[in-house]
């Protein structure tokens, strides 16, 4: 009788130790779960029309972890192809009447482009929206990964080959794999040396997370302990999950690399999800010695041991004879020592800063917050390549100046105003100053759209004084200062005689862009970039006009945007709200906008910068792989000290600054530095098909014009152009210099003289 209490005593004890273990189990893991800020980007909306190729509508699916299905899709994250159609059952929120998609969306597609977008119930809609793909997770524990990531978006072949090498028997066993314990312990005795471990991956999750890492029999029969508990608690998916996310993958100077995410970024320049077979197996193959296989001296280990991993997977059929050989003798391809793949951290810290004040730097780092951001995570990957490729070659043809050559790009959405990309510099890894929004740099040439802008939107004002074909003077000019007589050059010292306002902006002509200035007066040209959206310091002074004070490569987009928004000035948008995890917003962010210039003026002055492009400073372009329209301005500051250019479409502004962080020579002009990473930018979003056409607001007309003259095109013209106006300003006389009735001309301009005389006496 006594023996039985003493039994049930025991039973009842060790279940409550077991109860005890398994609640600090849970809270333990949620500990170190906890504190991870995940950020979101914004959600891809599609309309009819849009381009599938252009959105990479495919690749966003891939992204999304969306599963092809044959026949009709069923359930949430499930999608289907036919001739014309594609049938997508989304995840979440689609419309503000999520019952209308309740369902598959039948997407018609026409050469491409979405023809109709038609709801499950038959009605169509205006858009849909895929929900936000998760850009990072941000962690201070240093024995976290930096960039966690769910088990859906790691290679298969990374997976198999971990099981493979680490834990064969890792599904079919409950924490402690008796076999490979004794396997183990037979070879050890038989070597007389500790020579094979025989712990599973729980039992290594057991350790890295609970225990410390001193080898004891006790500590042993602790962690085979945890294993069976963790067991009990969690799912084996979830599992490796958390394992992957951990495991220990060599060092980065003084900072260790944990997490397979983080590893595939440092070691291939790739995410996790990306990974061949052979370098999933390389990856796994170091686990137990990560820095003796990629430290660079012993390349034949590395690939043995690779070798040995592939051979284990094929033993246990995870892969095929043939993916075997092919992985075998492929070469070993390590980028090693190089920045991780995870390039959106300028964006990360710069939402991270933003939010701190409100959510508290302890909170920030120690609460499970949900951010979710304005950010296109395709556009950042296809910006951030942009930057990389493009500085690559830059800085081959810039001068030398004994430091890396530096580039940063913002892009922005016109239509809203959200931050869509962010690059504040050609390494995060190597500076962590964001140049995007902080470096404060002068724009040059760059700048001159903002006194086009102020001369017509004032032109408007008096009814017609100034138009894109107006002659202005682009001879010398010295205009008087505090500190002497102020004497501006043009570009290699080229002398221009009478031109058109729309030259002097297309080919960046300072000595006309100063005297128009100065006729409209430099409060003018202040106010309308103030209205436009620049907030750093300005004066009215006439260098004003060639951008002679320090700018953002930010604001000088979000300036941009306002042109090509149609005259409406947005706030920096880069962030919707913030939640907790279960839900509970915390920070909300609404559009902050104003309509501060007419549609009419703004249009004039984006027709005038696709000039730049066609005929002006950044004509390259077109060899450069911009075969549609779009507008911009190139920059350059004194020394080539800056290189800009900022340009935009319908849909996109994007502002490119290439320079040196200490302002030395760079030996670039704006065409030569920022155009060319701006062109990558934009051809790459264009690949498939070019922006929607500019629609001209209603007040806009257009004549056939001499370029040289400004006046309206004869027969004889050798050059003619087609420019716009507002109604009633265009041109009413024909070119004097190529008359193809000379004398009948003169009869009619002089009647119409003596008409307009007698008109003003009446007025």
């Amino acid at each position: 009788m006594i023996r039985r209490w003493v039994v049930l005593l025991l039973a009842a004890a060790f279940l409550v130790h077991l109860g005890y273990l398994y609640f600090q189990v849970g809270r333990g893991i949620e500990e170190r779960a906890g504190g991870v800020s995940i950020f979101y980007g914004r959600p891809t909306e599609m309309r009819a029309g849009d381009h599938l190729g252009n959105l990479r509508f495919a690749e966003r699916l891939q992204r999304l972890s969306y599963r092809k299905v044959a026949g009709k899709p069923s359930s949430a994250g499930t999608y289907a192809e036919e001739q014309g159609h594609i049938r997508i059952f989304i995840r979440g929120k689609k419309t503000k009447k999520p019952a209308e998609v309740d369902g598959p969306v039948d997407i018609r597609v026409r050469q491409g482009r979405i023809a109709a977008l038609i709801s499950p119930r038959g009605k169509e809609l205006t858009s849909i929206r895929l929900e936000p793909e998760e850009l990072d997770r941000v962690t201070l524990t240093q024995r976290d990964s930096r960039h966690q990531v769910t088990l859906a978006v790691i290679s298969r072949h990374l997976q198999n080959a971990v099981i493979a090498v680490e834990d064969g028997r890792f599904y079919s066993h409950s924490g402690i794999d008796l076999l490979a314990i004794g396997r183990a312990l037979f070879v050890n005795l038989k070597e007389w040396r500790f020579v094979q471990g025989g712990s599973t991956i729980t039992q290594q999750l057991a350790k890295n997370f609970f225990l410390s890492p001193q080898k004891t029999f006790g500590r042993k029969l602790q962690e085979m302990e945890l294993a069976l508990v963790l067991e009990m608690r969690y799912s084996k998916k979830q599992l490796l999950e958390m394992y992957l996310n951990r495991i220990y993958l060599g060092q980065d100077g003084h900072q260790g690399i944990y997490g397979v995410e983080d590893a595939a970024g440092f070691y291939f320049a790739k995410h996790a999800k990306n990974l061949s077979l052979a370098e999933a197996a390389l990856l796994a193959g170091i686990i137990h010695a990560p820095n003796r296989y990629f430290s660079g001296r012993r390349p034949e280990a590395a690939i043995q041991r690779r070798n040995f991993v592939l051979a284990q997977m094929l033993k246990r059929e995870l892969i095929s004879p043939d993916q075997f050989r092919a992985a075998a003798n492929a070469p070993v391809q390590i980028r090693h020592g190089r920045s991780s793949v995870h390039r959106n951290s300028y964006f990360i810290d710069y939402i991270q800063r933003i939010t701190r004040e409100e959510l508290g730097t302890e909170k920030l780092y120690h609460s499970d917050y949900r951010h979710y951001t304005t950010l296109d995570p395709l556009q950042q990957a296809i910006a951030e390549e942009a930057v990389i490729q493009g500085i690559g070659a830059i800085e081959k043809m810039s001068r030398p100046a004994g430091e890396p050559l530096q580039a940063a790009l913002v892009a922005v959405d016109p239509r809203t105003g959200e931050l869509t990309a962010m690059v504040g510099g050609r390494s995060y890894k190597e500076s962590r100053f964001n140049r995007a929004a902080d470096a404060r740099r002068q724009p040059g040439s760059a700048f001159k759209p903002f006194v086009l802008l102020a001369a017509l939107a004032l032109s408007m004002q008096k009814k017609g004084d100034k138009t894109l074909s107006t002659i202005v003077s682009g001879e010398p000019v010295a205009i008087p200062t505090p500190e002497g007589m102020w004497t501006p050059a043009n570009f290699e010292n080229k002398i221009y005689d009478k031109i058109t306002i729309r030259q002097t902006i297309e080919d960046s002509v300072n000595t006309a862009t100063v005297r128009l200035a100065v006729d409209i007066g430099m409060n003018e040209v202040l106010a309308t970039a103030r209205l436009a959206g620049i907030t750093s310091h300005l004066l009215p002074v006439p260098s004003l006009a060639l951008g002679s004070f320090e700018v953002t490569p930010m604001e000088l987009a979000y300036a941009y945007a306002t042109i090509a928004s149609g005259g409406i000035s947005f706030e920096p948008f880069p962030l919707f709200f913030v939640t907790m995890a279960d839900g509970e917003t915390v920070i909300t962010r609404k559009i902050r906008h104003k309509w501060v210039f007419d549609p009419q003026v703004t249009y004039l002055t984006g027709y005038a910068l696709e000039g730049v492009l066609e005929r002006g400073t950044a004509k390259e372009a077109k060899k450069l792989g911009i075969y549609f329209p779009a507008a911009g301005k190139t920059g350059t500051t004194n020394g080539n000290r800056d290189s800009w250019f900022v340009g935009f479409t319908p849909e996109v502004v994007c502002a490119v600054w290439v320079g040196y962080d200490s302002g030395a020579d760079t030996g670039l002009t704006g065409a030569a530095g920022a155009l060319r990473i701006w062109t990558r930018f934009m051809s790459a979003l264009y690949a498939h098909a070019g922006p929607p056409a500019v629609i001209p607001p209603p007040g806009i007309v257009t004549a056939l014009i001499d370029p040289a003259t400004g006046f309206l095109a004869t027969e004889l013209c050798p050059q003619k152009l087609q420019e716009a106006y507002l109604a009633g300003t265009a041109p009413q006389e024909t070119c004097p210099e190529h008359r193809v009735h000379p004398i009948r001309d003169n009869i009619r301009d002089k009647l119409r003289s003596v008409g307009d005389f007698f008109r003003s006496l009446f007025k």
